[in-house]
This record gives structure tokens, sequence and C-alpha cells, in this order.
């Protein structure tokens, strides 16, 4: 088999998390990752199993381990990395410009891999090998350019093969005899593989095809073009293809490209078809994308099977994994899907761990009050949101390309305080930002009247100001290329966050209102130039009977809601979107997906259950260290929660007593606002480090978290703090997922 030399900086990147075209003042800053292009480009090639190695050197210090550490573990020979204890580490500080495009402070020349040099150590590595990769960018110091021709010089001798990746960066383009050394390289490659523009920098063609002609005249095997998400094209003196990319969310581009020819050289090494090779070599570099920093995104072989299968079978569903889901009653399979409606961090893993387990995608959702341009009461934007999320799948191994995003209510109702026209240019802002955040279902909701109207709106006002919102979205996903969104329509449920007062019973949705409520916004849709999105609304939320309160659940009945879910024989394509299904029994919401309420949302229920995870720890912790904690989480959220009442105050009344038990034990469980609060994050934080690895008795979980007992007992959960709170969301998430695979 094939082994792969490359020779070069190995470095760590430090990235700017805010926007900005330099680094002329403070910012602040994330890192370190490991990085430098043939350190990712040989990582790459170790993660396929790919023999390899690398020639470089680093610091004797923790920007240097940080490497060692990474390109060991993945599979790469580090015998040619050489530790110098008087030197520092190459380093590169990255800041993203507001267009996308990325700035760079680089100190290389002047750090250990400024000096590489091949000592008969080394040449005795180089002569293992038989195939060198070249990255230009690593053509920035004497010593290394000598050192890059000298190996291929041994390996070409040794009927070895090179490859040559340009990978310039105007920073460099400058430096000293770097044309020079980039002709040199380009003399004896076998595999040519530039970027864009690159193809150009060696011929005198006007054309792509005149510049590839001229570069397999100069003797050069092959060329592989590579065009981002666009795809990429392969030329040799017989064949020419091209492949499009694979559509993703670009998460950071950094290190897509060394992903991508890592895998195309490797395969191409060992014999692969240029299709073959270019496929794998393309879902590399889409999978690198879809992860933040330059190494985070590496792929193994069976990482990139999977992910073309599935890409594979996303084609088949067409563009959005919701399109078909008026169809999925048809044929094997699930029949609806939870909408996870909640942005605790703990409540999402757990609900990706759910999912992972069901082979399932999982639909995450977000609503216009908890998420917006203006940060909402998260403080996250959709883009933020969109990071949060993402972070979370890349911490537990959950494929990014699993994960729907929803946003709910969608509408003016977080600035219905403000005239019309303010109001709805507002949500306008709003629904643009998550559509180009990659939100690919979208509740649109502009029922509710805004400064000097009726709290309750006509249907054709709401309807129209509906279309308005999609022919915004559809305009802001147009050229960005990935999935486009589905719509839901309508909006009988209470208002976002929940019943202002205590329910007894509901009005379930009129079969003819239903009706109505698609026609109307049809031809709204119709008139403002969105017949296209329309096309795309697979569902519409409408009141099957079921809500909660502080106190008390109303129970679906499906013998009230029969004529209701007939009507979807008329609404062809669509489903019903059930809200507040919180606390629902598994046998209810098993009912309501085989009567159509397809889409099962889910939010308070399952902080309800986080919360008594979070409160049984409590006690358990006040119970084995009495005198560790100067007050326990419950006097912590109470005292927060008096402090700042705004977000419980006109939901709960009664007595003063009657208050304060809803505050911590009411269904309706407004305390969730409260778990980000920096006072009752601290408490949690504090709570669970206390109980860091702790193997708390059964005893105890018996008396405070009876619900998890039996998986603890069975063994399939943990007797430990994070894993019991996870638990707690599990057994509500069970029910969800099981009543969708009815």
């Amino acid at each position: 088999m094939h082994k792969i030399l490359t020779i070069g900086e190995i470095l760590v990147e430090i990235i700017a998390t805010e926007k900005g075209d330099g680094f002329r003042k403070a910012t602040p800053l994330i890192g370190p990752f490991p990085s430098g292009a043939p350190a990712i480009f040989i990582d790459q090639a170790g993660k396929l199993g790919q023999p390899c190695a690398i020639i470089s050197r680093v610091g004797g210090d923790d920007f240097g381990t940080v490497n060692l550490e990474r390109l060991k573990g993945d599979g790469v020979d580090i015998s040619g990395i050489e530790v110098d204890p008087l030197a520092t580490t190459g380093s590169a500080f990255v800041r993203y410009r507001p267009d996308g495009s990325r700035a760079f402070v680089f100190n290389i020349r002047d750090s250990a891999c400024g000096k590489i040099t091949l000592d008969e150590r080394m040449t005795r590595l180089v002569g293992e090998c038989s195939h060198v990769h070249v990255m230009g960018s690593s053509l920035y110091a004497p010593s290394v350019v000598e050192s890059i021709l000298a190996a291929i010089g041994i390996v070409k001798a040794g009927g070895g093969t090179v490859s040559f990746d340009p990978n310039l960066r105007p920073e460099i383009l400058k430096s000293p005899g770097m044309r020079e050394a980039l002709l040199t390289v380009l003399a004896e490659t076998d595999l040519f593989l530039p970027s864009g523009d690159e193809l150009f920098l060696f011929t005198e063609a006007k054309t792509e095809s005149q510049a590839v002609a001229e570069l397999l005249a100069s003797g050069i095997k092959a060329v592989v073009v590579k065009r981002g998400a666009a795809g990429a094209s392969y030329f040799d003196a017989g064949a020419a293809l091209s492949l499009p990319g694979f559509p993703v969310e670009e998460i950071d581009p950094t290190g897509a490209g060394d992903c991508f020819g890592a895998t195309f050289v490797s395969f191409w090494l060992n014999g692969a078809s240029p299709r073959e090779a270019l496929e794998f070599a393309a879902a590399s570099g889409a999978r690198a994308v879809m992860h933040f920093g330059p190494m985070e995104g590496a792929s193994t072989r069976a990482e990139l099977e999977r992910f073309i299968s599935e890409q594979q079978a996303g084609l088949i569903m067409q563009e959005n994994h919701l399109i078909d889901i008026a169809r999925w009653s048809e044929r094997p399979g699930p029949r609806g899907i939870p909408s996870i409606c909640s942005a605790h961090p703990l409540v999402i893993e757990a609900a990706m761990l759910r999912a992972h387990r069901e082979k399932a995608p999982v639909l995450i959702e977000a609503t216009c009050n908890q998420v917006n341009q203006d940060g909402g009461y998260t403080g996250m934007t959709p883009e933020d949101f969109t990071r949060f999320v993402g972070a979370i799948a890349d911490r537990i191994e959950f494929p990014r390309e699993k994960i729907l995003l929803g946003g709910d209510h969608l509408g003016p109702n977080p600035w219905k305080h403000l005239p019309a026209d303010e109001a709805m240019a507002k949500a306008e802002a709003m629904i643009t930002a998550y559509a180009k955040a990659g939100f690919t279902k979208l509740h649109l909701d502009t029922s509710m009247g805004c400064a000097g109207e009726p709290t309750a709106l006509p249907d054709a006002t709401t309807a129209a100001r509906a279309a308005r919102l999609a022919a915004v979205a559809e305009d802001a996903v147009g050229g960005r290329g990935g999935v486009l969104p589905v719509y839901i329509i309508g909006t009988e449920v209470p208002i976002p966050g929940g019943a202002l007062e205590e329910l007894d019973t509901l009005e379930v949705t009129a079969p003819e209102a239903a009706i109505e409520t698609v026609r109307v916004h049809r031809a709204a849709f119709e008139e403002a130039g969105a017949a296209g999105a329309f096309s795309r609304v697979v569902g519409a939320v409408v009141q099957p009977g079921v809500e909660f309160g502080n106190e008390n659940v109303i129970a679906y009945d499906r013998a009230r809601a029969e004529k209701l879910s007939a009507t979807l024989g008329q609404l062809h394509g669509m489903v019903f979107e059930a809200h507040s299904t919180d606390y629902q029994t598994p046998d209810a919401l098993r009912e309501l997906v085989a009567d159509g309420f397809a889409i099962l949302k889910v939010g308070p229920g399952l902080t309800f259950a986080l919360r008594e995870a979070l409160y049984g720890l409590d006690q358990i912790a006040a119970f084995l260290f009495p005198a560790a904690r100067e007050r326990t989480l419950a006097e912590v959220t109470e005292a927060v929660m008096r402090e700042e009442p705004a977000n419980w105050a006109k939901y709960y009344h009664g007595s003063a007593e009657e208050q304060r038990l809803q505050r911590h034990f009411s269904y309706s469980d407004r305390i969730r606002y409260y778990w980000p609060h920096p006072k009752a994050a601290a408490a949690v934080d504090e709570l669970m480090s206390l109980l860091d690895g702790v193997a708390i008795p059964e005893t105890l979980i018996s008396q405070f978290l009876a619900g998890s007992y039996a998986r603890v007992r069975n063994g399939e959960v943990a007797p430990q703090a994070k894993p019991l709170a996870l638990a707690a969301v599990d057994a509500v998430l069970q029910d969800y997922f099981a009543a969708c695979r009815v």
C-alpha cells in the first residue's frame, strides 16, 4: 500500500468569534485548533486509514502538543516531526469578514516550522514513502523548499509520484522566490489539484479547457479542479468528468480543500476510478465545512460512505425531509415526527441521543420570542441558534445532516406593541435571518393584532401577511443553494408561551374553518407571487382539543376530533400540526399521529421533566453534602423568580402560597425561562460539579428520582448526575418517538 508524505507547516489557528476585516482592535477569540494546510491534509489521509507521514517542526509548547496528539490519534506517522524546546509552534489568527471571506495574521516563517531540514533520519523516512503531496503554502522559506525538492527527488527516483495543490493565499504570494519554487514543483507533478483561478497560474491559456490541455501536455498525468460547493472536475489524457458538490450548510470552510485533496489522492493512489475518487473527495470536503475548526471535519471512510448514502436518500425524498410528510403513512417507517421546542442544551442533547437510538432525524424548533434577530429571550439570533445546536451535535457525534431546524410562530408577535408596518418589517427581518441560517421548516403566524388593531385579525389579513413573509423567505434562500423550506400555516393555539389562565375545555377546530384557512392562504400566496412557496406548505396548525394549564391537562379525545381529521382527505399533501401536546398519555400521542396530527410539538413537558430531575439531584446533594452549598438550587431559583417576575407574574394567580407552588411545579413550567439566568445557571453548575464523578446510591435514586430507578437497576442509565438528568428527559421523548412509529 502506498505511503503518502507531506512536508510543511504545522500550526494552531486562533479564531475571532466576531466578524471583521482584521485585528486592529481587541476581539474575543477561541482556539487553539490544530491546523496548517499540510497537517490538515495528512490528518485526513490518516483518518481514512491511509499510511502517511509528515515532516515538520513544532515548539516544545502546548500548541505543539495539541497538534502532535491530534495527528498521532488519527493515524499519522509523526516520527518526522521534530520538537524544538527553544522554539514556538506556528500560529494563524483568523477573522471572518462580513462577506464570508477570511483575514489571516500568520506566524510561520519565524516559528519552529520555519526551519525544516532533512537530516539523515528524515531522509530515511522519505525513503519509506512512495508519494509526496506538496502544498503551495508550504513554500514559505528556503530551507523548506529545499527539503521538499529533495524529498521529491528521492521519491521520484524510487518510481513514486507527486501531487501538488497550489493553495495560495494573498498573504504568501509575495514571498521571495515563491513563483520559482512553484514552477519547480509543477515540473515534477503527476496530479495537479488547483482551486478556481489557480488553474491559470502556470499557463498562458484564457479558457479552462485550454489551460487543462496545456498542463497535461507538460507531463502532468491528471488535473482535478476544485470548485467548492459547486463540485469538482477531473481531466486526464483520455477522460473528462465533472461531479456536483453535496448541498450542506457551511459552518466553516477552513480545511475543506485540504480534506478534499487528501481523500482524492488516497483513492487515486489505491486504484479507484476517477468518479469514485471525486465522489468521496466531494463528500469529504462537504463534511469538513459542516464543522467548526480546520481539522474537526476530517472523516473516516465509514463516515463518508454513510454521508454519501444519506445524501442519495435525501435526493429521493426531494429537497426537504418533510416535503412528503403527508405520505409517510403510506409506506413503512415513521408516520410523524416529534418537534422539540426547547433551547435547553440538555433537552437538545437528550433529543439527539434518542433520535440516534431510533435511527431518525431530529426536529428542533425555536420560537419568535426565544430566538430572533434581536436575540430573543435566549440572547441568540437564528445563526447563533444554528451554531449552538450544531456544537451540541458535534460534541456527542450526532450527524448534523440529520438535524432539522424549525422556526415557530414566525411573525410580528414580539413587536405587536408597534404599528403593523413596523412590526411586519421586523418580522420580515426575522424570517430572513431564519431562512439564511438554514431553518427549513417555517411556521408562519401573523394572526395577532398590532398597535391599534383588534386582538384577532380577519383571515384575509392574516393570510396576506403570511404570504408576504413567505415571499421574503423565498428571496432569502433563492441564491443559497441548500434545502428549500417547507411551511406551516394556521395558528389555532394560545400565543407563544402558553395559556394565560386555567382551562377546562377547548373547542376543536371546525372542519370548515381548517379548509377555509388553507383556501385563503393559497389565494394570498398566489397574489403575492409566492405560489412556489405554497407548493411546500405541508401542514396547518389546528386545535385538536389538547392543551395544558398550570395545574391541569386537557386530554385528546379522538371522537371529538374525528370530523376535523377527516378533512385531510380534502387537503392533499398536508398534515395537521398539533401544538401543546405536552403531558398527553402515550396512547393519546399514538392516536394523534394515527389521526393525521403528524407533527407533535413538545417543549414545557421536556423542561418539566428536566426540572424534576434537577430538583431530585438537588435533594440528593443536600443529603450527601449538607454543608457544601450556601443555598440549594430550589432556593436560588425561588429568589431569582421573585427578583425578576416578568416571565411568570401574569400567568400565575391566587394566594402567595399558590403562586409559590406554581413557580416551581406548574405544568406551564415557566421556570424554564430562568435556567439561562446567570444565578440559576451558576447554581446548576455548582450542583452538577458537586455530584460530578459521584456514584449516587440506588436507594437515593429510588427516593428522589423514582422515574429512573428501574433503568438504573437494569443498567440502562448510569447512577450519575448528568445521565440521570438526560434520562428524565428521555423518558418523555420515548413516548413521542414511539407514537410516531405507529
